[in-house]
């Protein structure tokens, strides 16, 4: 039998992810790359990257599912490039 956390055990199961080192906490197992943006404030137009756990990255698009599961998933704003 696993052990619920205190949090888990007042509010229900929990998935954790950080954009930008903000920990955010959530109930959806599942929420979309816009869903991610909105959460954290970020501006659609800029983007989101996806931090794998062996250190690569990944595009995020707007209406790509992310699955929770397993340690909390790494995310941060698409940097903005600018010419000259």
């Amino acid at each position: 039998m696993v052990q619920e956390t205190e949090q888990e055990a007042r509010n229900g199961k929990f998935y954790t992810l950080f954009v930008d080192g903000v920990e955010y906490h959530v109930e959806q197992q599942f929420l979309t790359g816009a869903q991610i943006m909105d959460l954290a404030g970020i501006q659609r137009d800029l983007g989101l990257i996806q931090i794998l756990e062996d250190g690569t990255e990944k595009q995020i698009r707007p209406d790509e599912v992310v699955e929770f599961e397993g340690p909390g998933r790494r995310f941060k704003k698409a940097p903005r490039f600018k010419r000259g």
